[in-house]
C-alpha cells in the first residue's frame, strides 16, 4: 500500500497499527526522504517493528508515479531476511541467507545498491544457494542523481554498498520484458572489467559509444550520458530464447570508458538499442499477459526501470495504465512497486542477473500451487 511520509514517528505508528507485531515490513521509500531514515529506523526500533527495504528514485502506485512517500508491503511473519556487504573483493553476509526446508514453497525479493561492486557475484551466490527452486524479483536501489549514499536498510540502520534478500513462504509468478530493438552493431566489447567497458571494437569505449549514438540521431551531440543519452540508447546483448539483455550506460570515466549498471563480459557482442513509446508500452502489457491469469493473486509488485520513465516522459503513465488494465483482467490487486536502478527477475528458468531498461511484474499467490 502507498503511504504518505508525514513524519518518522507518525509513520512508525501507522505501520504498527496496520498489521500484527510479527509482520515483516518491506518498505520501498522515495529517495527524497533519505535524510529522515535515521529517525524513522529509530522510531521503528522503539516500537519493535521488523522493517527492511531500500530508497528509490520513484514509486509506482497503480497508474501513478510518486516522488515522495513509500510503498509498504506487509510480509508474512515467517519471512526471513539476509543482508550482505558488497566490496570489490567479494560478498560478505552479515545475516546469512536462510535455508529452505524440504519442498517448502517460497519466493524472494532482492534489493541491491545499484552503485555497489560485485553485484554479479552476489547474484551468482544466491543462485548457487537456491538454484531454480524459487522465483526472484528485485530492484537496484539508489538516488535519482546517482549520488553515493546508503540506500539499503533494516530496522538496525542504513547500509551503503549492500544487498538485502527476503525469503517469503509464498509462490510468485515472475515475468520480464523490455521492448527495445537493435539499431546499430554488432560491436565487440573488446576490453572490459566488471561493469566498466574499456574498449568497443578495440577503440576507447566512451567516444565510440557517443559516435554511434550521434550517427543515429545527431540531436544527441554534446548531451550528457545520464540521464539523456542512456535513456534513449542503451546497449543490448543477444540472449538465446528470449529478448536481448539490455545494458544501461550511466557515465563515462576520465579514461573514456563506459560505466554500465551491470557487468559486461569481455568479448561480448553488443548492439546499440533504441525504442519508441509504443514498443515500450506494448512490452508492459505483454509482461502481464506472460504471467497468465492466475486466480489467487495477493499482490502485484512492479519493478520498472527509472530510465524507462525518463525516456517515456509524460507517456510513462500510459505504460503503467497498460499494466493496470492487464492486471485487472484477473485480480483486484493494485499494481505497486518502484522505479528501479536495475531490475532483477528469475522465474525458475534462468540465472539471476541485474537487468536494465526492463519492466518486471511479480504476482505473489495467496496459496501454493501443486
Amino acid at each position: 500500500m502507498y503511504m504518505h511520509f508525514s513524519s518518522p514517528e507518525r509513520l512508525a505508528g501507522e505501520l504498527l497499527a496496520a498489521a500484527d507485531a510479527n509482520t515483516l515490513w518491506l518498505l520501498c521509500i522515495a529517495d527524497c526522504h533519505g535524510h529522515q531514515m535515521p529517525d524513522l529506523l529509530a522510531a521503528c526500533r522503539a516500537r519493535a517493528l521488523r522493517v527492511c527495504g531500500g530508497l528509490f528514485p520513484g514509486l509506482i502506485d497503480g497508474a501513478a508515479t510518486r516522488d515522495s512517500g513509500l510503498i509498504a508491503i506487509a510480509l508474512p511473519a515467517a519471512s526471513r531476511m539476509a543482508l550482505a556487504d558488497l566490496t570489490a573483493g567479494g560478498v560478505t553476509w552479515r545475516l546469512p541467507p536462510p535455508a529452505l526446508a524440504g519442498d517448502a514453497s517460497a519466493s524472494s525479493t532482492i534489493l541491491v545498491d545499484c552503485l555497489a561492486p560485485h553485484i554479479t557475484g552476489l547474484l551468482e551466490d544466491i543462485y548457487d544457494r537456491y538454484g531454480n527452486r524459487i522465483s526472484h524479483v528485485g530492484a537496484g536501489t539508489g538516488y535519482h542523481d546517482l549520488r553515493p549514499a546508503p540506500s539499503i536498510f533494516t530496522e538496525q540502520g542504513s547500509h551503503q554498498h549492500a544487498a538485502l534478500l527476503v525469503i517469503t513462504p509464498q509462490l510468485a509468478t515472475v515475468q520480464v520484458r523490455h521492448g527495445w530493438k537493435r539499431v546499430m552493431g554488432p560491436f565487440v566489447a573488446s576490453r572490459t572489467q566488471g561493469n566498466i567497458i574499456q574498449e568497443l571494437n578495440w577503440q576507447p569505449a566512451g567516444s565510440f559509444y557517443r559516435d554511434q549514438v550521434v550517427s543515429h540521431d545527431p540531436s544527441y551531440a554534446g548531451h550528457p550520458i545520464f540521464p539523456d543519452i542512456n535513456s534513449a540508447y542503451p546497449f543490448c546483448i543477444s540472449k538465446e530464447g528470449g529478448e536481448d539483455v539490455i545494458r544501461d550506460p550511466i557515465c563515462l570515466t576520465a579514461a573514456d570508458e563506459v560505466v554500465a549498471l551491470s557487468d559486461v563480459t569481455e568479448n561480448s557482442v553488443l548492439y546499440l538499442a533504441h525504442g519508441n513509446r509504443q514498443s515500450l508500452i506494448d512490452a508492459a502489457r505483454l509482461v502481464v499477459e506472460d504471467c497468465g491469469r492466475p486466480p489467487d493473486v495477493e499482490r502485484c509488485f512492479v519493478s520498472d526501470c527509472y530510465s524507462r520513465a525518463l525516456m517515456l516522459g509524460n507517456a510513462f503513465a500510459q505504460e503503467l495504465a497498460a499494466v493496470c488494465r492487464a492486471v485487472a483482467q484477473f485480480t483486484d490487486s493494485t499494481p505497486e512497486g518502484v522505479l528501479a536502478l536495475g531490475e532483477i527477475a528469475a522465474n525458475g528458468q534462468q540465472n539471476l542477473e541485474l537487468l536494465n531498461k526492463t519492466i518486471v511484474v511479480a504476482l505473489t499467490h495467496r496459496q501454493t500451487h501443486e
